[in-house]
Order: C-alpha cells, then sequence, then structure tokens
C-alpha cells in the first residue's frame, strides 16, 4: 500500500495555515440563483466537500461587474454588496465543517458561455464555439472599461475579505479576460496594453496592485495561471515563468498552475485520452523560479499520484477538480488507507460538463450520482429487508448491489461472466486507464460487501426457487449485426488475437468503433474505419470525444472513410459503397461489426409472462441505451427506490 501521510502533513499559504496539502479547485456548479447569490445548493455542495477532510476549498470562479464579466448561468457572484451576506455564509458552513475556504474571482473574456452582449476582450478576435451559437463577436476594451475592470477585481476582493474568506484568487488562466491580454495568439492591441510582454501583462499586474490596495497585506492572494494556452502562437512557457516572478515580487502569495484554454479544451479539462498530470512539465519550471507556494493542477486522479507530486518537490500543494466531484470523501479515505474505496474520476466530462453546464444544467457528475444535490439521496437502512436478486455484473448491476447491501437488503447476484460485464473490454485499451479504475473500485466495493456471487445464468425457474422478493435486471444490451458477415466480431476484439500482419476492417464510427479501431491499431493491425454517416461520433457523444478522438485516430494511422456503407461480405474482405456510389473491395483478416446495440430483455419478458407477481426493475442498458454515467444513476435510483 502507498503511504499517501505526506498529502497530510500541514503547510501554509501567506498567513493561512493548512492542514494538509488538497486543494479542491475552482470548478463551476451553477448552483447559485440567477443573481449571483449564493443558494442552499451552493452551500450544501461546499460543505459536503469541506467535510470530506481537505484543506481548503477554492469555491468557483465569481463575477466581479454586472457589465461583461459573468461567464455562465446561475454563476456565483461578488460584484455588489448585496452578495456578501450569502457568500459569509457559505464561509461560516465551510468553516464549520473542518476546512478553509477561498474564492476565485473572475472575467469571462471573450468566453461568455452566456453568448449574450456585452462581450468583451483583448481584441475581437472570436471564439468560435460562441459565435457559432449566438452570433455575437467579442469587442476590444476600450481604456475606460480597463480602468473599470481593474476596480472591480479590486473591489469584489474586498467584498471577499468582509465575508470572511481565508483566500481570494485571480482567475488569470483557461483563456478569460486576464489570459486574452497575456496570449498573444488573442492580443492584437498597439496601445499600452498589447504588444510586448510588458503590455501584454500589465491588466493583470494593475489588478494584483488594486486588490492589493484594498485588503489587509496578511490577506493571502492566489493567481491562477495556464502555463501555457498551448496555442502555437500562444503563451509560452518562459513568459509565464518570469509573470510568475513578477507576481510574487508584487504580493501574490502563492501561483496555482494549470494549462489550456476552452479552445483547446482537450488540455484544460483533460479528458480520457489525454495524460493524467499534464501541465507538470510546466508547473516545475515556475515552482524553480520562485519562492512562494506553487499549486500544482490538472488531472491528478489518484492519491499515489498526488503523493508523488508532493513527495518529489514537484509542487507544494496540489489541486483537484473533477475528482472531488466523484468522491468528496476523496481525502478522507486517502488518509484512512481506503484509496480503493474512493469512487475515482473517469475524466468522461459527460455528466459534469456535456451534460452539465454545456446543456444549461447545473454540474453533475457520472459516477456520483449525489453530486449537485448533496443531502438529498441518503442511502439509509431499509424500513424492511427484502432478498433481492440483481442479473448481471455489468457496471449498473454492480452500483444496484452495492446501493442494495447498504441499505440492508440481502443480495444475490447472478453472472456466468466476471465481475465487470462489458467495462472488462472496454477496458483492455492502454488509454481507458480511467474506465479500468472505475471497474477495480467497483469490483472492490462489491468484495467488500456480503453480496452473494452467483456465477451462472439466472433463469426464470433459479429466480422463483429462491424466492427473492425483488429482481433488478441489469442485462445490458445485444450488438446489431449485419445481414452478411456471419462470424465477424461485434464490439471490442481481444488484443492477443491480433498481430502485426492483420488488416482490420471496423464497421461503424460511433463510440464502440472508435474504441475497437484504436484497440487494434494499438496491437498493431492496419485499421480503416468506416462510417455510414458524414462524420465520426454523434452529437450525443460527449463534446470532447467528438472533438479529440478523430485526432487519436489519425495519431494512429486509422484510415477513416466517412459517408461509406457496407453492402456485402467479399472473399477476403468487405465490398463498401461510398456517398458518389462508387464500390470498393477492402480487404480485411478482422472485421468487427460496430453499429449499434439494442437492449436485452429476454429475460425480463419471460418473467413477465411467467411470474408476473415478481416486481421486476430493468436498469442501465438493459433499460434504454446509453454510456457509463445512465448505467450508475439509472441503478443507484432504482435501487433506492421502495417497491
Amino acid at each position: 500500500m502507498t503511504d499517501h501521510s505526506i498529502l497530510f502533513t500541514p503547510a501554509a499559504i501567506g498567513s493561512l495555515q493548512l492542514k494538509n496539502r488538497i486543494i479542491k479547485s475552482p470548478q463551476t456548479t451553477a448552483l447559485s440563483h440567477q443573481d449571483g447569490t449564493v443558494s442552499r445548493r451552493t452551500v450544501n455542495h461546499y460543505k459536503r466537500l469541506a467535510e470530506g477532510g481537505i484543506g481548503l476549498v477554492l469555491v468557483e470562479y465569481t463575477y466581479v461587474d454586472d457589465f461583461a464579466s459573468k461567464s455562465i448561468h446561475a454563476q456565483v457572484g461578488a460584484s455588489r454588496r448585496e452578495h456578501i451576506p450569502g457568500l459569509g455564509w457559505l464561509v461560516d458552513e465551510v468553516h464549520a465543517a473542518g476546512a478553509k475556504i477561498g474564492i476565485q474571482l473572475e472575467h469571462c473574456g471573450r468566453q461568455r458561455f452566456l453568448g449574450t452582449a456585452p462581450i468583451r476582450s483583448s481584441s475581437a478576435i472570436s471564439w468560435d464555439y460562441v459565435e457559432s451559437q449566438y452570433g455575437e463577436r467579442p469587442q476590444p476594451m476600450t481604456l475606460a472599461e480597463i480602468e473599470d475592470v481593474i476596480a472591480a477585481f479590486g473591489d469584489a476582493a474586498q467584498r471577499a475579505f468582509l465575508a470572511r474568506f481565508d483566500l481570494v484568487e485571480v482567475h488569470a488562466g483557461h483563456g478569460y479576460l486576464i489570459t486574452n491580454f497575456l496570449s498573444p495568439h488573442i492580443n492584437k492591441r498597439t496601445d499600452e496594453y498589447g504588444g510586448s510582454f510588458e503590455n501584454r501583462i500589465r491588466l493583470l499586474m494593475r489588478i494584483v496592485a488594486d486588490i492589493r490596495s484594498k485588503v489587509p497585506a496578511d490577506f493571502p492572494l492566489s493567481i491562477r495561471v495556464s502555463v501555457t494556452d498551448y496555442e502555437a502562437d500562444g503563451i509560452p512557457i518562459e513568459e509565464t515563468v518570469e509573470l510568475c516572478r513578477r507576481l510574487e515580487a508584487a504580493g501574490v502569495d502563492v501561483i496555482h498552475a494549470s494549462g489550456g484554454h476552452h479552445a483547446l479544451m482537450e488540455y484544460e479539462v483533460s479528458p480520457w485520452f489525454m495524460p493524467r498530470s499534464l501541465h507538470r512539465w510546466g508547473w516545475e519550471q515556475i515552482r524553480d523560479a520562485v519562492t512562494i507556494p506553487v499549486i500544482g493542477s490538472g488531472s491528478i486522479v489518484s492519491p499515489d499520484a498526488a503523493a508523488e507530486i508532493i513527495a518529489s518537490g514537484s509542487a507544494d500543494f496540489v489541486s483537484l477538480g473533477r475528482p472531488m466531484l466523484a468522491d468528496p470523501d476523496w481525502a478522507r479515505k486517502a488518509r484512512e488507507g481506503r484509496a480503493a474505496e474512493i469512487t475515482p474520476c473517469i475524466r468522461c466530462n459527460d455528466g459534469c460538463l456535456h451534460r452539465g453546464v454545456n446543456a444549461g444544467r447545473s454540474t453533475g457528475c457520472a459516477v456520483n450520482p449525489s453530486m449537485g444535490n448533496e443531502y438529498s439521496f441518503p442511502v439509509e437502512p431499509a424500513a424492511v429487508a427484502q432478498k433481492i436478486a440483481v442479473v448481471g455484473a455489468g457496471p449498473a448491476g454492480m452500483k444496484a448491489a452495492i446501493t442494495l447491501a447498504d441499505m440492508g437488503h440481502e443480495v444475490t447476484m447472478f453472472d456466468p461472466a466476471p465481475l465487470g460485464g462489458q467495462l472488462i473490454a472496454a477496458t483492455q485499451l492502454d488509454l481507458k486507464q480511467d474506465l479500468r479504475a472505475l471497474l477495480t473500485h467497483l469490483v472492490h466495493e462489491i468484495e467488500r460487501r456480503p453480496v452473494r456471487l452467483v456465477g451462472e445464468e439466472a433463469t426464470v425457474e433459479r429466480l422463483r426457487k429462491g424466492g427473492f422478493e425483488r429482481v433488478i435486471l441489469a442485462t445490458g444490451r445485444r450488438p446489431l449485426t449485419l445481414p452478411f458477415g456471419e462470424g465477424w466480431t461485434s464490439g471490442m476484439p481481444s488484443p492477443e488475437k491480433v498481430g502485426a500482419g492483420d488488416r482490420a476492417l471496423v464497421i461503424g464510427g460511433g463510440m464502440v468503433g472508435c474504441d475497437a479501431a484504436l484497440q487494434l491499431a494499438c496491437a498493431g493491425a492496419a485499421v480503416t474505419l468506416i462510417e455510414k454517416s458524414g462524420r465520426l461520433l454523434s452529437d450525443t457523444d460527449v463534446f470532447t470525444d467528438q472533438g479529440g478522438l478523430p485526432g487519436k485516430l489519425r495519431e494512429q494511422g486509422i484510415q477513416v472513410l466517412t459517408s461509406a456503407e457496407a453492402i456485402a461480405a467479399e472473399e477476403g474482405g468487405v465490398l463498401v459503397r461510398q456517398a458518389d456510389g462508387e464500390e470498393q473491395q477492402l480487404t480485411a483478416t478482422i472485421v468487427v461489426v460496430a453499429i449499434g446495440h439494442q437492449p436485452d430483455r429476454s429475460l425480463h419478458d419471460r418473467l413477465q409472462a411467467e411470474y408476473p407477481e415478481l416486481p421486476v426493475d430493468l436498469v442501465g442498458t438493459a433499460r434504454s441505451g446509453g454510456r457509463v454515467m445512465d448505467a450508475l444513476h439509472d441503478a443507484f435510483f432504482t435501487a433506492r427506490h421502495s417497491r
């Protein structure tokens, strides 16, 4: 077992003493009221994080004025005195739960997700996502507007001090306003705020000076920076390092280092196919150049990785965003030697972003159904314990069994296959380390509970003889097949059956098809992927997958043919018709069909016909198609429901 004790050594940020090195990274939740005031949901979220044992909770980005700084719906505000009472309430609740609390101040700049005018930036260079959706382009800030923004940051910091926050942070990264000035990629000004490095840092340096003039000298000030925005003509690391030296000289107490911006989202909120701790190379250069502490941030998922970062001197603190949404008890479990019990973030960006704030909702979490509704869905002992059968040991079945066992029910799980179901096949690719961590965790959670495992197929007769009072069917889904090509594999192939001389054809460019193509290519096969529609993936697939996976396929040398349909099996391959009607034969030693699935409800239908008095629930993909989030959420809420 890895020793994580170094994470729980005390340390200081300026005058602020922290009990450990773990910080909750600021992350938008859209849990506040529309006017920016704190809601009960806001308080519950941060209180629950504080109860998990971390040293410092950093509240999500908070707008500083009522003109153009608000970024997103239901965002926290610090633009008016009327915001102070709610912020003070939030501070008191977090303090009472045992943690220190800071707040991040932000001006959205060109990344105004609201899409409404006014949008202000250093220049008129827009972010195409906002412009394509809403038709609004940013306008270059006037000198008078710059003066107003500088004062707004200082005034907001003063309000944070009055609300009794322990620290204030200025967001100078991730593509928001200050970065719009720092980056040569965006800043095309010709006045004293554009051009040279000295001019491009002027806005941030003046904001720091204004804050320092309005709060006590010992009130801790953090600056969050992107080590780079990863644009070819963007912010170079050398400039970021020099900027941090000057920030230290100007009275900043800590540098909070991450990276990327929204136009290159895979670097800012890195998905499963990106490296973990991907900005480490940059924050270490900053740490070598300053004497104030440095917070390392960005896909630090596990306690092992976090402890190694601190032990090696790579950073002084670690900041975790999505992993704390996945499990607010991350710190407590790591401290108590229960790291295997931590529900891991799978970096899917599904609940938090794709179906969360991107969809106009509040933030959620694929693996934590209670995120954003803390304390609303407790798993409590059932009024009457029942004997319940769970059929299927995939993610939905395991989540249902775990929840039912925690409620005190007697649970028996049926599946002739090993625990994991389709997660086993889906995690064979090395890139799927995050999903593999979820599989390992769910298996561990089943094994440490009194769930009886029956490695046999459930039948109507077995369920009848078992005397079960309720059945949860997590029987998954069956792959659709083509009307030709009998014997072709469906879904993910086994890597050990693939050789370097194989030519593989994957039919279907959805998520399963892209996964299979990557797996085959990584195993050494020459891969062609064909998709009937004009693009890979669909609008329902997670946006970071849509944006990043095609590039991963190119990196692996996978040939992609869109608007192409398999129409017949040919000797040694497949006959394919392209959009212009041209037909060609593609040779292949391996053919994988990934054209979709349908729910497997065969046992459900037999039970309804032969054993109608038995209460039966379908969960996960047996009920409807979907991803990991659907399986886990559906299983959790169905299991909690009393019959």
